[in-house]
């Protein structure tokens, strides 16, 4: 069933525009499904199908509550709402002309955003996240010239700390969302002993924070 699927799409691409299906948008619509779970292949390609017409781009996912569509898309890069409380950025990196990684942002609103970073090879098998970055903690967020005190006690008032990431240009953004755990003053207290974001350089497939 699946190969017959494959062929069905591939036959369609083939009269598609080849701008379209190169780079992140093939490997979008190959992507084995346990990324883009509720998004078949046949969806994925009228999605991309439908953003290089300048067509409706939004669809309902598989699963039938919700709308998927496509909010940017070049060769290298592609963001994808994939229902109201997620979106997925695809971003390629190249080590080399013949070997090129896929990083991955998820990030979930629930209703504070929160990311994962994941990477992959270019037949969708994950890749050692460790080989590529030192990914940011809470810690990356705090000055070293907050007291002890004053860190134990902002430590221990986050149930939970929520890091949203996302990709601007070559760099990564990390942005700590701990302000949105206090209540009106209560954060004022810690907040000129905190950076809101921190950023990485991307160079090929490293990431160096500035």
């Amino acid at each position: 069933m699946r190969k017959s699927l494959l062929i069905t799409v591939f036959i369609a691409l083939s009269a598609f525009s080849a701008w379209a299906y190169d780079g992140v948008s093939k490997l979008f619509v190959e992507e084995n499904g346990e990324l883009f779970n509720s998004i078949t292949m046949s969806t994925r390609y009228e999605l991309i199908n439908n953003y290089g017409r300048a067509e409706k781009t939004e669809i309902i996912n598989n699963l039938r509550t919700d709308e998927t569509r496509i909010l940017v898309l070049n060769d290298e890069y592609m963001k994808i709402a994939t229902s109201s409380a997620q979106t997925v950025e695809l971003k390629l990196l190249h080590k080399s002309k013949r070997d090129t990684v896929i990083a991955v942002i998820e990030t979930v609103a629930t209703p504070y955003k929160d990311s994962r970073l994941t990477f992959y090879n270019t037949k969708w098998q994950k890749l050692d996240a460790s080989k590529f970055i030192k990914m940011p903690t809470f810690d990356d967020f705090i000055l070293p010239s907050m007291p002890k005190d004053k860190r134990n006690d902002l430590l221990n008032s986050l149930m939970i700390t929520m890091i949203e990431l996302r990709f601007e240009g070559e760099t990564l953004v990390a942005q700590c969302n701990a302000n949105d755990f206090f209540m009106g003053e209560d954060f004022k207290v810690f907040k000129p002993y905190l950076v809101n974001r921190v950023v990485y350089n991307i160079k090929n497939s490293s990431f160096k924070k500035k």
